[in-house]
């Protein structure tokens, strides 16, 4: 038989032995939605319900009663036999080198399930994605924002992007936005650190694709970089184009809003870049299949809230 998707094995699994949709979240460090999808997932693959939905909660049916334990059993044999393979190439540093405002709005918030989970490694997270600290050696890992040109490397496609206007709710309250033209009204924010064909992060495309022109906004203030101009969104100072990547967690806070539904695709994507050599080393392999798999959780998510 051929098997359904380990992940959504493993979101029943820890639902089941956990009573809930809730716990299960908080061990795998995703939302109840992202686990009720990867169960609902399972369910379909397998054409069984494995959960009652009760008005006070979940109940096991017989059929996932009967394939919790032996779904835990080979849980359990994974990591043992991962663990005895993997143990000792762990233990030690791990350089990795990120753009700060991903580091800041995106990887920090998701890190504590790293460390928790693997304890050996030395983790080093340095604020730079110049291609010599891997040449170098100084990182083992290089995760750029651009278009993924690094000729002798190990280069690997880690995600896309995708652009909106966001703000502050309070923002709309006297002001609201229903199309391009309302936002006249309001201060625009400027991300000024974009390159030359980063051309969806500049509002002139926006409002020139939207028919407008030149759009004469109350106010424009520029920040040289993502960090500050999503932190002035946040606090209410104008309308941002946001890159969903840094302003996903904020959305789910209710901080931001998307005062218009329109999203295009980023220009640009986020890359690993390794060495050939250091590609093949444990910890390396094992930051970025973690990597990976909270990548795969936000793009769960935005399937299930967006």
């Amino acid at each position: 038989m051929r098997l359904p998707p380990l992940k959504s094995l493993k979101a029943f699994e820890v639902a089941a032995r956990r009573g809930g949709f809730v716990a299960a979240a908080d061990e795998l460090n995703v939302t109840p939605a992202a686990v009720s999808h990867q169960v609902k997932t399972l369910e379909s693959y397998l054409e069984i319900e494995l959960f009652r939905r009760l008005p006070k909660g979940l109940e096991l049916t017989e059929s996932g009663r009967e394939l919790l334990p032996e779904l835990s059993k080979g849980f359990d044999h994974f990591a043992r036999a991962l663990g005895s393979l993997t143990a000792g190439e762990l233990t030690g540093k791990l350089n990795i080198s990120v753009l700060p405002s991903f580091a800041t709005l995106w990887l920090v918030p998701r890190l504590e399930s790293f460390l928790q989970t693997y304890p050996e490694i030395q983790l080093r997270v340095l604020t730079s994605t110049k291609i010599e600290l891997i040449d170098s050696g100084a990182a083992d890992i290089l995760i750029p924002y651009g278009m993924g040109n690094f000729p002798g490397f190990s280069t690997t496609l880690l995600m896309g992007d995708s652009i909106f206007p966001v703000c502050a709710p309070s923002l709309l309250n006297n002001m609201p936005v229903r199309r391009y033209k309302d936002l006249e009204q309001h201060t625009l924010l400027h991300d000024i650190d974009v390159g030359v064909d980063e051309q969806n992060m500049t509002w002139r495309r926006w409002f020139r694709d939207a028919g407008l022109g030149s759009v004469v906004a109350s106010r424009n203030v520029e920040f040289e970089n993502s960090i500050l101009l999503t932190e002035a969104a946040v606090r209410g100072q104008g309308v941002a184009l946001g890159r969903m990547s840094l302003v996903r967690d904020h959305l789910a806070t209710g901080r931001l809003v998307r005062p218009l539904k329109t999203a295009r695709p980023a220009d640009y994507a986020y890359y690993s870049v390794t060495t050939p050599a250091a590609a093949e080393h444990p910890r390396v392999q094992t930051f970025l299949s973690w990597l990976n798999a909270q990548i795969e959780n936000d793009t769960v998510e935005d399937d299930v809230n967006y």
